[in-house]
């Protein structure tokens, strides 16, 4: 909660996430890259799980 407070309180109404979800680990590629592809394949899976 105290996160989500911090983020409302620096980004404005429609730049705050709706959901903050943590992980252990990110997807990298092997330079060390974020594979935000896969994030965003976890989260529209949820989606649909959650429907």
């Amino acid at each position: 909660e105290e996160i989500r407070q911090q983020v409302r309180e620096r980004l404005s109404t429609h730049a705050f996430p709706r959901v903050i979800e943590f992980v252990d680990e990110l997807p990298k590629t092997p330079s060390g890259k974020i594979q935000r592809f896969k994030l965003r394949a976890q989260a529209a899976e949820q989606v649909r799980d959650n429907s």
